[in-house]
C-alpha cells in the first residue's frame, strides 16, 4: 500500500508493486519546498476527481495513477474506507497528490509541519435559507475567541462553489481569501451558487438579482451567528461577486464597515462585455486569428448579434448561438450600471485590479476613485490577471490553464486582509 514520509527535505511517496503497475510510474519524491497545503479528505474517492490517464478505477472500492482535469494533474492512491490526505503542490509534475491513510490526520499535521506550513483554519459547514432554497457554505473561524470580525466573501460568474472552484475551472479564490483572512484573526463566509455544489436551485435561471438576494440572505444569517461582531462586518467580491457586493453595499451600508471589490467593474455590464470583446479579439493565438480570416468571421460582430439576441430574450434560459444560456442573467447584466450606486457608497472601498486583466477594464478604477465619495482605495496590480494571479508573459485566456495550477497571489490575499484589519471599529478594553 502506497505510503507517504517526510525524508531529508523531501516528501516521498513509496508504492508498492501493484500500485507502480496500476499507475505505470514508480515512487514519487517532491521537495518540501514545494509544498503549499495539507488537508485531509475523508471520502476519498469522492475526492479523486477528473480523469484517468493512466490508473485503475475499480468503482466504488479503489482508484490509483494519475487524475487530470483543466488546470490540474493528480496522483491518486486510494481506496474505500481510508481517509486520505490531500497535497498541494506547486512547481512539480503534480499539482497534487491524494493519497490514503488510516492515521490522515496525523500524517498530515507531520507534512505541514515539516513544510512550515500553518495550522489548518478551523471551518463550519453549514446551511442557510433563501427564499425558498436551501443553500449551502462555509463559516471560517480564526483560533482566538470571538466575536470575530467577518467578511461575507461572494464568488466570480458561472456555477462556481463556495471555494470559486468551477468543474473545469478551480480557481480556489474564495478559499484562499478565506484562510488568510482567518489568520489575520478575520472571520469569513462563503457559499455554493444555485444549484451547485449543496446548494439547492438551479443555475441556468437564476437572475443577476437572484444573486444579490442570495447574498442579502447570507448577510443576515451571518449577522446572527453569535461568533460574528455586528459591527465589524465586510463584504468581498471577486467579477460578479464585486457587481453583486456594489448592488447588496449600496442598501445594506448602515451596517457595514468596508467593501472589497476585486475586479470590479465602473462601467454598464454592456459595455464591459464589449470591451471585453476587444481584449478577447486580440489575444487569440495568432493560428485562430488566421482561421477566423479566412472563415471571414468578425467576433465584434458575433458579440453584438449575441448581446443583441440576450436583450430580446423573454425566458429565463436561452440558446444563443448554438447554446444554452442563463438568459435573464445576462438581461440583468447587460442592464446593471454600477454609477449610481457608487455614487451612493459612504463606507470605506477597497477596489483592487489587475494591469493584466481582459475581463474588467482596468481603468474602471479610476472612475470607481471618482465616483465613490467616501474613503476610498483603488490599486492596479502590476501583471495581476482576472484569475487574480501573476501572468508576467500577459498571455490573458491562452495562459489561464497554467495560471490556475498557482495558488491565488500572495500579495493580493495579504493586501485585502490588511485594509480589513486596517479598518476594524475599536473593541472596548
Amino acid at each position: 500500500m502506497a505510503t507517504m514520509t517526510v525524508t531529508g527535505g523531501e516528501l516521498v511517496l513509496t508504492l508498492g508493486r501493484g500500485e507502480k503497475t496500476a499507475g505505470l510510474r514508480g515512487d514519487i519524491r517532491v521537495p518540501l519546498a514545494a509544498v503549499r497545503g495539507v488537508a485531509v479528505v475523508e471520502d476519498a474517492l469522492t475526492g479523486a476527481r477528473g480523469l484517468r490517464a493512466p490508473g485503475l478505477a475499480v468503482p466504488g472500492r479503489v482508484r490509483i495513477g494519475t487524475w487530470r482535469r483543466p488546470g490540474s494533474r493528480a496522483f491518486v492512491a486510494v481506496r474505500r474506507g481510508v481517509p486520505a490526505v490531500r497535497v498541494a503542490l506547486s512547481g512539480t509534475r503534480y499539482d497534487e497528490l491524494l493519497v490514503g491513510d488510516e492515521h490522515a490526520p496525523e500524517l498530515a499535521g507531520r507534512i505541514r509541519a515539516s513544510a512550515g506550513l500553518p495550522a489548518p483554519v478551523a471551518e463550519e459547514r453549514v446551511t442557510f435559507r433563501s427564499g425558498s432554497l436551501i443553500l449551502g457554505g462555509t463559516l471560517a473561524l480564526p483560533a482566538r475567541p470571538g466575536p470575530h470580525p467577518v467578511v461575507l466573501i461572494m464568488t466570480g460568474s458561472g456555477p462556481l462553489d463556495r471555494d470559486a472552484d468551477h468543474r473545469r475551472m478551480p480557481l480556489g479564490v474564495s478559499r484562499d481569501l478565506a484562510h488568510a483572512l482567518a489568520r489575520a484573526g478575520v472571520a469569513s463566509f462563503r457559499y455554493d451558487k444555485r444549484g451547485v455544489g449543496e446548494s439547492q436551485g438551479d443555475f441556468l435561471t437564476a437572475g443577476l438579482t437572484d444573486n444579490v438576494d442570495d447574498a442579502r440572505a447570507a448577510l443576515a444569517w451571518l449577522r446572527n451567528r453569535t461568533e460574528i461582531d455586528p459591527a465589524a462586518v465586510f463584504l468581498a467580491g471577486h467579477s460578479e461577486g464585486a457587481v453583486i457586493a456594489t448592488a447588496l453595499g449600496a442598501g445594506e451600508q448602515a451596517g457595514l464597515a468596508g467593501i472589497v471589490l476585486l475586479a470590479g467593474i465602473a462601467k454598464t455590464g454592456e459595455e464591459t462585455l464589449r470591451w471585453q470583446a476587444r481584449q478577447i479579439a486580440g489575444d487569440l493565438p495568432a493560428p485562430v486569428r488566421v482561421i477566423l480570416r479566412v472563415l471571414r468571421t468578425d467576433l465584434f460582430e458575433k458579440q453584438d448579434q449575441a448581446i443583441t439576441r440576450l436583450k430580446a430574450t423573454t425566458t429565463d434560459v436561452a440558446r444563443v448561438q448554438g447554446r444554452k444560456t442563463n438568459a435573464r442573467w445576462h438581461r440583468e447584466f447587460i442592464a446593471f450600471d454600477p454609477g449610481p450606486l457608487l455614487r451612493g457608497l459612504r463606507v470605506p472601498v477597497l477596489a483592487v485590479t489587475g494591469s493584466g486583466d481582459v475581463q474588467v477594464d482596468p481603468a474602471d478604477l479610476d472612475a470607481i476613485a471618482a465616483l465613490t465619495e467616501g474613503d476610498v482605495t483603488t490599486v492596479r496590480v502590476p501583471e495581476l490577471s482576472h484569475l487574480l494571479r501573476r501572468d508576467p508573459d500577459a498571455g490573458g485566456l491562452r495562459t489561464y490553464k497554467q495560471q490556475i495550477r498557482r495558488p491565488t497571489d500572495p500579495e493580493v490575499l495579504a493586501l485585502v486582509t490588511d485594509w480589513v484589519t486596517g479598518r476594524l471599529p475599536e473593541r472596548p478594553a
